[in-house]
């Protein structure tokens, strides 16, 4: 009974560990993409987050704009000065503190207090909790002229401080690719 409740145990963690990055996406449907062809960055970006760590993070500031530079240049997007572009582009990171809680019982799918054809009154419940950090990249598309929000793209997965810088560049462009593959919006 214990090896199966660490083979569940183990099971569980392992799917924790590899978690699916979330994505979102939102847009004006008054706008008309179809005749944007240059970019500029909105200026101050990234925005500034009140968190130190992240705020001095040139590093992953570098990653991130240069991913989102490269996914624009390879799907024909020009960058341009500020006031010839057709629209802006914005980002800024968010990292918050989560908790993961996963319950367990020893009765492997019986409901409770039920086992092997008879009732037990009292079961054994285990409480696994894991604390980690959430992070997320929101992507803002701009109008040049009114500074409206046209489009926006944010990705969340948990974030693994240890790791090589290789391993977070991939991350980082993971990211960019999956929010910017929705833009523009009804691309087919």
């Amino acid at each position: 009974m214990i090896n199966r409740l660490t083979g569940i145990l183990s099971l569980l963690l392992l799917l924790n560990g590899c978690s699916t990055m979330q994505v979102n996406v939102d847009y004006d449907q008054t706008v008309t993409f179809d005749n944007l062809q240059s970019y500029a960055w909105v200026p101050g970006t990234p925005e500034k987050s009140n968190n130190p760590k992240l705020d001095s993070d040139t590093l992953l500031h570098d990653r991130i704009q240069g991913a989102i530079n490269s996914w624009l240049s390879v799907h024909g997007y020009q960058q341009k000065p500020l006031q010839q572009a057709d629209f802006l582009v914005a980002y800024r990171v968010i990292v918050e503190d989560k908790t993961s809680v996963t319950v367990l019982n020893d009765y492997y799918g019986y409901p409770m207090g039920w086992r092997y054809g008879y009732y037990r009154p009292y079961g054994t419940q285990r409480t696994y909790v894991y604390d980690y950090q959430q992070g997320t990249i929101i992507i803002d598309i701009v109008d040049p002229k009114t500074r409206k929000l046209m489009w926006r793209g944010s990705a969340s997965d948990e974030v693994r401080e240890k790791t090589t810088p290789e391993k977070r560049q991939q991350k980082i462009t993971e990211a960019v690719d999956a929010i910017l593959k929705n833009f523009p919006p009804g691309k087919k």
